[in-house]
């Protein structure tokens, strides 16, 4: 294969971790469009949950990091782009790299599945895309849909692995890099990576780590498709783990412990 692959990103909003990403997998493809999910399920849509889960404390200084991170993007954005290099959102990202940007409701309205299809991508890549990706979306992209889990796979499917990770006190996380299919975090593995996240106490701090991993990842997997030399393994999920939101007791219990948010 020659030439850059042609991409589109299937994203949530996100100010810290996500747009880094971005900005680094613009300079390995040819990225067509940048899209955000803004969907009932996307985190920034479930601040009455993590109220819930976490308390007034933990909100109140998550609320107060983001507003800093509001005014720096802001400052940023006067500066054109060179205090913070555009990755204080995903929508800065897309503009300081002249990228197409919009944000949707719904990953599989015929709409947008048609748009794709005259865009025709050879590869989406998804960075906690917020829904499941229907089979007539998945098969759109000449090399699929490949997705970036905050996770080693097969364990630690599902919702909020940060959370769970805490929770199950781990010693060694990671993120995975795999083929998207109807199901869950199901596909067949292309690349993964593990970080030490023993001393971590916060979810933020875990998220900061397992998602740069992620990215490093996702540009090799790039790469590989690229040039012809992807290698696949399966998910073999019946032998792990599945996560669903947490409940409030167990978000007591992780309190409890000394875990936090942020």
């Amino acid at each position: 294969m020659s030439g850059k692959l042609k991409v589109v990103v299937m994203t949530q909003a996100d100010r810290f971790f996500i747009p880094k990403n971005i900005d680094k997998v613009a300079g390995a493809c040819e990225l067509q469009e940048i899209v955000q999910v803004d969907c009932r399920s996307a985190l920034e849509n479930r601040l009455g949950d993590y109220y819930r889960w976490f308390g007034l404390l933990q909100c109140a200084r998550m609320g107060a990091v983001t507003a800093g991170r509001e005014a720096e993007r802001l400052l940023d954005r006067l500066a054109g782009y060179r205090l913070f290099g555009g990755c204080c959102s995903v929508r800065d990202a897309a503009r300081k790299n002249r990228i197409p940007f919009r944000i949707i409701t719904d990953s599989n309205d015929r709409a947008y599945v048609q748009h794709i299809r005259e865009l025709a991508p050879d590869l989406i890549i998804s960075y906690s895309a917020p829904q499941i990706i229907k089979p007539e979306l998945l098969g759109v992209p000449k090399y699929g849909v490949i997705n970036v889990h905050g996770a080693l796979l097969p364990d630690y499917r599902g919702c909020l692995p940060s959370f769970w990770y805490l929770y199950n006190d781990e010693k060694l996380g990671g993120a995975t890099v795999h083929y998207m299919s109807a199901k869950i975090d199901d596909g067949d593995i292309i690349e993964q990576g593990s970080v030490d996240i023993s001393d971590c106490r916060s979810m933020f701090e875990l998220m900061r780590r397992t998602k740069a991993v992620g990215g490093e990842l996702m540009l090799k997997a790039i790469r590989d498709i690229e040039d012809g030399t992807v290698e696949r393994r399966k998910n073999e999920t019946e032998k792990g783990s599945y996560f669903t939101w947490p409940t409030e007791e167990q978000a007591r219990d992780f309190r409890r412990r000394g875990k936090r948010l942020i």
